[in-house]
């Protein structure tokens, strides 16, 4: 092999003129485009304040190139800042071509978009993202503002930030040429832009013979102060493995992502490979993840194999934020009703390597026992307090013992959870005292102990009320002012949040009964249609003792709402 194709060269370019003189590929092994609004804003503000003033150049850090196929160069590092700063050329290019400036506008695009391949004759474009961003960025950006090909529709969670992107360089470009009226002034501003950021805007260009001295610089690198999160260099890891089968495990980790996507939530693939880990190896840290793969995961055959697993998981794993999703059709109501109480109502994520575990490995009779088990343990654990790593320790452990079938049954899960699980005593006693400072936590524990005391079936699972129908009163006002006169406020203080002084209501009576005295209260309360709400009403006054012996007497009906076992 040729020697220069073996070192490593460095170049000080502005990132307008590597784009303008490069053809550039993202690699298969490289993550979507990630940029949030945050980060889209922080350069195109650094770009106006480098400008404004008045300094001719502005560092954006190391952008690292590998050969790839063909020798064309692949971007190791800096795809987001090259594809960020194509989007604002683009709204710069989409300005002029609106206002019918076309030859400028025919001059950007040929600058820095696309250029004439000499031995095919095509027009390719200087910038080629991802197998799984390039068809939606090439139509939807490096397309003119009245072409067809922009209708395309955002079909993954990297295109939506693509767009969003786009929007942000749109009304940017728009602010910065809110001063001025004359076009005469315009044009003249929006090149001085293109100018600096073809030679202002500058990085080091670090090229690299191949993808091994690319992936040690990736895990060093930032890109523009984001960090390569332990997903993306994970990928870059398996894929790196995965030789001539680079394709097939291109198309698996797609899959998941894919699959993920629909969850909604940002970074939400290294949580799902941080939980799926758990359930093969126990209790490791969010940190320990990719260290974890490397040292487990080291040949193309394995790397093949963990593709394959994590993209079969990857839909288990996406059910379980979705009570509604198509996993839980054979499972029947209580199921879905228990993975919405566990996402909506008591909002826990400790116990989801465990969910995930049962849910992937035990029969549906089973799982259906075991959510349940889910609802109630996080209750306690909730009121009795989580504890730290002793609680992830055993939720982990447990999960383990799942996936690797030595826990079969619900019954095994309450052995294995034992001595873990708060006990009745415990339980009780702490929800004696329970002050609880979240609304939607007060609304489902009493609205669970209401449906107990007038004996429903599965009282754990409420109905989805309308918080603007059914809402939280608190009988001690937190500032009880003239209204209660006996009581100091560092009484009411330490009583306020006391879950045995709250009570569901309808909302127009809740709106009604405002920092009424107790007396007036009293009215109100007896003839809520709630038990435990009207029950109130047998006190003739109201303070720190009522509230400790109401709350005790839930805190006994609360053993049984959310037993420790089957």
């Amino acid at each position: 092999m040729n020697k220069t194709r073996e070192e490593i060269g460095f170049e000080h370019k502005g990132i307008g003129t590597v784009l303008s003189q490069n053809r550039l590929a993202v690699p298969l092994n490289q993550r979507e485009y990630s940029w949030e609004e945050e980060h889209v804003r922080s350069l195109f503000e650094d770009f106006g304040h480098a400008i404004d003033g008045g300094r001719s150049t502005y560092f954006l850090g190391t952008i690292v190139l590998t050969r790839g196929e063909g020798d064309l160069p692949e971007v190791s590092d800096g795809q987001q800042r090259l594809a960020t700063t194509t989007i604002l050329v683009a709204a710069i290019r989409d300005y002029f071509y609106l206002k019918d400036d076309v030859k400028r506008a025919s001059a950007i695009e040929n600058d820095f978009f696309k250029k004439t391949d000499y031995n095919t004759t095509e027009t390719v474009p200087q910038l080629q993202l991802n197998v799984d961003d390039n068809e939606f960025f090439t139509k939807f950006i490096f397309s003119t503002p009245d072409s067809e090909e922009r209708n395309i529709n955002p079909s993954k969670e990297s295109h939506k930030r693509i767009k969003k992107a786009a929007d942000i360089a749109k009304q940017y470009i728009t602010s910065l040429l809110a001063p001025y009226t004359k076009e005469s002034a315009i044009s003249p501003r929006l090149l001085q832009w293109v100018e600096f950021i073809k030679d202002g805007a500058q990085v080091i260009l670090l090229r690299v013979p191949d993808h091994l001295n690319a992936f040690v610089m990736f895990e060093t690198l930032n890109d523009r102060g984001l960090k390569a999160s332990q997903a993306d260099l994970l990928k870059n890891h398996l894929l790196s493995l995965s030789g001539d089968r680079i394709k097939e495990g291109q198309h698996k980790w797609s899959s998941m992502i894919g699959i993920l996507d629909t969850i909604g939530r940002y970074d939400i693939a290294l949580t799902y490979l941080h939980h799926l880990l758990i359930t093969k190896h126990g209790q490791i840290t969010g940190r320990e993840v990719f260290d974890k793969v490397k040292q487990t995961i080291n040949s193309k055959g394995r790397a093949i194999e963990f593709l394959d697993e994590l993209m079969d998981g990857a839909g288990d794993y996406a059910a379980l934020f979705n009570p509604d999703h198509k996993k839980w059709n054979e499972f029947g109501t209580s199921t879905r009703k228990h993975i919405s109480t566990i996402n909506n109502d008591l909002r826990v994520k400790q116990i989801r390597p465990l969910m995930f575990a049962v849910s992937r490995h035990f029969p549906i009779k089973e799982s259906k026992l075991a959510f349940q088990l889910f609802v109630f343990w996080s209750v306690r654990f909730l009121i009795v307090g989580g504890r730290g790593g002793f609680l992830d320790r055993n939720y982990s452990v447990t999960a383990k013992n799942v996936a690797s079938c030595k826990i079969k049954t619900a019954k095994d899960l309450v052995l294995a959870m034992k001595n873990a699980v708060p006990s009745d005593s415990l339980f009780e006693a702490a929800f004696s005292e329970a002050r609880v400072s979240q609304a939607y936590l007060a609304r489902y524990y009493l609205r669970a102990l209401e449906l107990k005391a007038i004996g429903q079936d599965e009282p754990e699972l409420i109905p989805s009320d309308d918080e603007q129908s059914i809402n939280l009163e608190h009988i001690l006002p937190e500032n009880p002012r003239d209204f209660w006169p006996d009581i100091d406020d560092e009484i009411a203080s330490a009583y306020y949040r006391r879950l045995g002084n709250m009570v569901i209501l309808q909302a127009k009576k809740n709106s009604m009964i405002g920092n009424s005295t107790f007396l007036d209260k009293k009215v109100i309360l007896k003839d809520s249609a709630f038990t435990l709400t009207a029950g109130v009403a047998i006190n003739n006054k109201w303070g720190a003792k009522e509230i400790s012996n109401r709350q005790k007497q839930l805190a006994k009906l609360a053993i049984q709402t959310w037993p420790s076992g089957l």
